[in-house]
């Protein structure tokens, strides 16, 4: 399951791990995007769900949801769902965007990764878990998103370490500025000066090491969170 995966990082996991074998369950919070999604991936292993993380009650319900809709037990959550909202700057920064901010990015992650994890260790199952942070997750933080980003990193941490016992691995990616809707830019104009290599990275770049941490190759890497943003992180 890929939350957040109409678009974006989200989508090419989901396209790679479908052209891999997997069978996929994206969700988002808007059927149209979704319904795109699908027509794009266009295979029989693509499912799709309508659902907001934010909503913390209704967590139990929709995984129960999901299963049926897979007929069969999620084996792999990323957690891809994310906003970057206006008005970030500290100075800047209201209540309504703290907390928005926060419930997607961070909050509905945590209580959804909660109820599949208490649900795998009931029944003993091995499974996966994989956090998409940023590269402002190891950078200076002092707005919401950054600060969401540096708590996504010390979860998967201790998550990793919590729970490798259990059979349960989780990492973590964080991307540098990649060309999607959020940052508004597209494949076809991918310069930067802010990155070593002078470029944005792509989605599928970062689907391509999604699947190699989903993956039973991966099997030693527990939480850590792997960085792949061009070189952003090594300027001064």
């Amino acid at each position: 399951m890929v939350t957040g995966g109409s678009s974006g990082i989200g989508l090419a996991i989901a396209k790679k791990c479908i052209s891999e074998g997997a069978i996929v369950l994206i969700t988002g919070r808007s059927e149209e995007k979704l319904k795109t999604a699908k027509l794009q991936i266009n295979s029989p292993n693509c499912y799709t769900y309508v659902w907001d993380i934010t909503d913390i009650q209704s967590i139990l319900l929709h995984v129960k949801n999901v299963k049926e809709a897979l007929d069969g037990e999620i084996d792999c959550l990323v957690n891809n769902a994310g906003v970057l909202l206006p008005k970030q700057g500290f100075l800047n920064v209201n209540e309504e965007t703290w907390d928005k901010t926060y419930a997607t990015n961070l909050k509905g992650s945590y209580f959804l990764t909660q109820t599949l994890c208490d649900q795998w260790i009931k029944a003993g199952k091995a499974a996966k878990v994989l956090n998409i942070s940023s590269q402002g997750g190891f950078c200076t933080a002092s707005y919401p998103y950054r600060m969401t980003k540096w708590d996504m990193v010390g979860l998967t941490k201790g998550l990793g370490k919590l729970l490798a016992p259990k059979g349960i691995i989780v990492n973590g990616i964080a991307p540098g500025m990649i060309a999607t809707d959020m940052i508004h830019r597209s494949s076809e104009n991918v310069y930067s000066d802010l990155q070593v290599n002078k470029r944005l990275g792509l989605p599928e770049e970062i689907s391509e090491l999604a699947f190699f941490l989903l993956s039973n190759a991966s099997n030693n890497i527990i939480g850590q969170t792997i960085i792949c943003d061009g070189g952003y992180t090594l300027n001064p």
